[in-house]
């Protein structure tokens, strides 16, 4: 489920469910779903979404991208909030560390699973050394999240599928998911300052034409 910004959407969601399962005669929270949390408002609201879809809910998922876009755009009144070029805006940001820190911490108190966000590199098939580089990416990319408690991850490509597949068997401890394993109960002191903070970097103009 995308682009949510508030529980009362989760809430809508819950009775078209509830409804959907009603009418096709099938059981009570056989569907299933993952919210994406890509908007600024959407990371105020975690406990409250899982709340509403408490019966139909598997986890969440950083949704990276466009979470920076809606941070951009929440935000786009305030000049010191201005963001520095953007290929300086990553998961080390601070914010965006926060963000996805704080997403795992809520899915694992709550029992459901934390999904990690999609890479941006896709196969280069006709080009062996280029592929490679964009694969390391990933898997880098992967082993950050996997390392932060994510139980999975979406890809972008079924060609990434077993480089991140690796990745994930590789550091997991042959457990289907860190729910019980990753608490990350350090992330209980992180605060609205915290997923607001301004990201560092600078600015230039070829940063503002890409």
């Amino acid at each position: 489920l995308p682009k949510m910004e508030h529980s009362r959407e989760a809430k809508i969601w819950n009775c078209i469910f509830d409804r959907a399962e009603k009418f096709t005669g099938i059981g009570e929270g056989s569907i299933r779903a993952t919210v994406l949390i890509e908007t600024l408002p959407a990371v105020f609201q975690m406990n409250e979404i899982l709340y509403e879809l408490r019966d139909h809910s598997i986890g969440l998922n950083c949704g990276r991208w466009d979470y920076i876009f809606s941070y951009v755009k929440t935000v786009q009144a305030h000049p010191d909030r201005l963001l520095p070029d953007r290929v300086q805006v990553g998961m080390t940001q601070h914010f965006m560390r926060s963000y996805s820190d704080l997403l795992i911490r809520t899915c694992h108190r709550r029992g459901v699973h934390a999904m990690g966000g999609m890479a941006a590199q896709i196969p280069i098939r006709d080009n062996p050394a280029a592929n490679e580089k964009a694969l390391e990416l990933v898997r880098k990319d992967k082993l950050r999240e996997v390392r932060a408690g994510h139980d999975g991850t979406w890809a972008a490509h079924p060609g990434l599928i077993p480089a991140i597949l690796e990745v994930f068997t590789s550091n997991m401890g042959g457990k289907p998911n860190q729910i019980q394993t990753a608490k990350r109960e350090d992330s209980d002191s992180i605060t609205e300052e915290d997923l607001l903070q301004r990201p560092r970097g600078v600015r230039t103009m070829e940063g503002l034409r890409l």
